[in-house]
């Protein structure tokens, strides 16, 4: 499963910072549909200009992803 999808399925509606994250990628036809943090982490901050706070949310929301899906 992609970040993408992980995000669209636990965090796109509920209430909190992970689903305005999650809503910012539904609307952006661009978002990298994959599970290398890498191509993820470099779209928000290089293509997108992400804040700070963008990136942290992206960070805790990686080791959920990690911690579900890929049972680390």
């Amino acid at each position: 499963m992609s970040f993408f999808d992980y995000m669209m399925q636990n965090h796109l509606s509920s209430e909190d910072r992970f689903a305005d994250l999650a809503r910012d990628m539904s609307n952006d036809v661009n978002f990298p549909h994959t599970d290398d943090y890498n191509e993820v982490y470099d779209y928000l901050v290089y293509d997108c200009g992400a804040c700070s706070a963008c990136v942290d949310v992206f960070k805790e929301s990686w080791k959920r992803y990690e911690r579900t899906v890929h049972r680390v």
